[in-house]
């Protein structure tokens, strides 16, 4: 069983496994869920008291800063592909299974990049970015762009700075909910989303990377076949 978004999405990862899955987090219903049926496990919240019910079966939780007690699987945190590759062994060797981390670097290696890399902008629906030491990053090193955001980190410029950036390509994600709030800038600033109406957009559905889960590998391709497309 898993108790976060990012465990599940590990967990979703190991279909060989699909016939002992016992539950997911309480947020697998939602659209950033990889679950095809969200109402077909019973989803639980990450307390001691709910995770009793499910003694004798494998927890997993994380990557939280501190692991839950009694869990038998806490996954690392990071923004690399790396640190799939690290939880996937940790996670298989945990389950007794054989490692999948070689099938998703094959899929990764096998992707097509673009003679002429491309200056890509990654935004999400509050105008929050990602440059250099972010899983963003790494998807759009992978199939071969150049990410216009050189400051590290996650951020959210002003838009003033947004609006004079020249991407080629414009990433936009975690546009599914149908929610509308305040900080919506995507949406609700006029100046920005006349600047998207003249660019090039892929969108990556939030669902493949709520955190640097083996679903990376799934953003990278989308994001790939989205270049060479365009």
């Amino acid at each position: 069983m898993s108790t976060t978004l990012c465990s599940d999405s590990y967990l979703l990862s190991l279909p060989e496994l699909s016939a002992q899955y016992g539950a997911f987090s309480w947020q697998a219903n939602s659209s950033l869920s990889l679950l095809d049926d969200k109402n077909a496990y019973p989803q639980v919240n990450p307390n001691l008291e709910t995770l009793a019910a499910y003694r004798g079966s494998k927890i997993i939780t994380g990557p939280d800063p501190t692991p839950i007690a009694n869990s038998d699987i806490h996954l690392k945190w990071g923004e690399d592909f790396d640190t799939v590759w690290q939880n996937l062994a940790e996670l298989s060797q945990a389950l007794d299974i054989e490692d999948p981390s070689p099938r998703f670097k094959s899929r990764l290696n096998a992707l097509q990049t673009p003679d002429n890399p491309p200056l890509i902008l990654y935004l999400n629906r509050a105008g929050g970015t990602a440059g250099p030491n972010t899983f963003v990053d790494e998807v759009i090193q992978a199939a071969g762009g150049i990410n216009i955001i050189k400051h590290p980190g996650w951020q959210t410029p002003d838009i003033e700075t947004l609006i004079n950036l020249k991407p080629d390509i414009i990433v936009t994600s975690f546009l599914e909910s149908n929610y509308i709030g305040v900080s919506d800038r995507l949406t609700r600033h006029a100046a920005l989303s006349e600047k998207l109406e003249t660019i090039p957009q892929i969108h990556i559905p939030g669902k493949y990377w709520p955190c640097a889960g083996p679903a990376l590998v799934e953003a990278a391709i989308l994001l790939s076949e989205g270049l060479q497309k365009l």
